[in-house]
């Protein structure tokens, strides 16, 4: 088993320490370094490789915000935590664009020693070291400028309520991934995750979210290069259409939120792509029209990786919970899901293929009817065929 390589910063001595005495029975799993400060931390990361930093968030100097965008610029495959007592809001947004998990002081040796393996796991997804290096370099997913216009007109009005705030989240994969994100870090303490973009616009509050929704350096939208046949706007309808569609597959079940906010972001690898590498998606978009082929069959071609398992690496390390990003890796591949409930990434990876094969006029051999049949859904089919040509046919979800 390869060894991880995990370096702990912190500008109190006894807090070291203690992380020593606490991680002491995974000395035989992992390789340990014990940083005294941000400057000591640059030190260790310039004489060895890292696979995970871990660091406190308020110290003299150098604080963990600064430190990790350092990392983030000089090593952008390594992961980066914040392990902080401090939790006010303003710490929160510094942290937000370069960490990409928040754990609060204390914290159980169970709940590091997961995280951290958590995090490691998640590098079998991407096998190519330079597509980890791009992941790990994305701080922010554009958003449309219209999602961000109307969230921001409608938090500075007074009688704002938080149900309407939710709805417009939840139309858009950008903000939906980061408002999941920030609920499910241990900041909130909630007692269960929460994979409904609606209740998490609850936990976070109206200030907060109005603080997320201004900050442009959390939401603002990336620059972008024009390319032919992707559109952010589409995109997101398209994202839109899916999760309504699943929900429905799901008949309002206590599953139906789960798959709603896990297809809601289920195509963030799709803009990871565009961004940085425009030329060539664009003539891997321009390959998959020409040839009546599906998008992702053709990225596995040219990059060796699909936009799904980018999308699921990128929510993985962004700390969301687990059954989104196992829906995000296998949506085009449900058979390789190997345990765990089925019914979520049934309707999800269902509705994706129907959409996608009535939207690009595909055959939809995608769809995996030995999936559905595991899944004990498959006597649902003519169901969801039928609501999906409905909903194709009216535009209306």
């Amino acid at each position: 088993m390869e060894r991880k390589h995990i370096l702990f910063v912190d500008d109190e001595r006894n807090i070291l320490q203690g992380l020593q005495d606490l991680l002491r029975k995974q000395r035989k799993q992992w390789d340990m370094s014990f940083a005294l400060g941000a400057g000591a931390a640059l030190e260790e990361l310039a004489r060895a490789p890292f696979d995970v930093v871990v660091t406190d968030m308020r110290m003299p100097g150098m604080d963990g915000a600064e430190l990790l965008a350092q990392v983030k610029e000089r090593y952008p495959s390594v992961a980066r935590i914040v392990l902080s007592g401090h939790a006010d809001r303003d710490a929160i947004v510094r942290a937000l664009p370069v960490a990409h998990q928040y754990l609060s002081k204390p914290c159980s040796a169970e709940t590091l020693r997961s995280t951290i393996e958590r995090v490691w796991s998640l590098h079998a997804l991407l096998a190519d070291p330079r597509t980890r290096e791009l992941v790990g370099k994305m701080d922010k997913i554009p958003s449309p400028p219209a999602i961000y216009w109307e969230l921001t007109r409608a938090a500075a009005k007074p009688d704002v309520g938080l149900a309407d705030l939710g709805k417009i989240v939840e139309k858009d994969p950008a903000m939906s991934a980061k408002v999941l994100q920030l609920v499910n870090s241990s900041y909130f303490g909630t007692a269960q995750t929460v994979t409904s973009v609606p209740r998490a616009v609850t936990y976070l509050g109206l200030e907060l979210l109005k603080v997320l929704a201004i900050s442009a350096h959390v939401f603002g939208a990336v620059k972008m290069t024009p390319i032919e046949g992707f559109s952010l706007d589409e995109m997101q309808k398209d994202s839109l259409l899916v999760a309504q569609l699943a929900r429905r597959f799901l008949n309002n079940s206590k599953k139906a939120d789960d798959v709603f906010g896990a297809s809601i972001v289920h195509d963030v690898g799709r803009i990871v792509l565009a961004v940085d590498l425009p030329e060539r998606y664009q003539q891997i978009i321009r390959a998959a029209a020409d040839r009546n082929r599906a998008v992702h069959l053709v990225e596995a071609e040219e990059l060796g990786v699909t936009h799904a398992e980018v999308g699921a690496y990128l929510l993985g390390i962004w700390g969301l919970p687990l059954n989104l990003v196992e829906t995000a890796a296998f949506h085009h591949a449900p058979s390789r899901f190997s345990e765990g409930p089925l019914e979520v990434l049934a309707a999800f990876h269902a509705a994706d293929a129907l959409v996608d094969a009535g939207r690009h006029t595909l055959v939809d051999a995608a769809l995996d009817v030995a999936f559905l049949e595991r899944a004990g859904m498959l006597g649902e089919l003519p169901r969801w065929r039928a609501l999906a040509a409905d909903v194709l046919r009216t535009g209306n979800a």
